[in-house]
């Protein structure tokens, strides 16, 4: 029988980037019943201090996240810039 997934556990890790004073929180989710890890979609793959990616295999989330004056640095244009990964098409 296929598992219906009603149960769910999650796990969240909070990071300081040291090199830029910035911080993410890192999503993880997975069927509490099967063990099957959910995959997070419409998430570009990579890193980005100032937006939300997702890791190569889909099933990490990471999303910076931030205090008032980080919003406010971000506004000012004062932040680092990210990498995304993108598939290239065979020739």
């Amino acid at each position: 029988m296929k598992c219906k997934h009603e149960q769910f556990e999650a796990h969240v890790d909070v990071n300081r980037l040291s090199d830029t004073g910035r911080f993410s929180a890192d999503v993880r989710i997975k069927c509490v019943q099967c063990g099957e890890p959910f995959r997070f979609l419409g998430l570009p793959a990579g890193v980005d201090p100032d937006g939300p990616t997702v890791s190569v295999d889909g099933t990490e989330a990471r999303m910076p996240i931030g205090t008032n004056e980080t919003i406010a640095n971000i506004i000012d244009g004062n932040c680092p810039v990210g990498f995304t990964v993108r598939k290239v098409k065979d020739e």
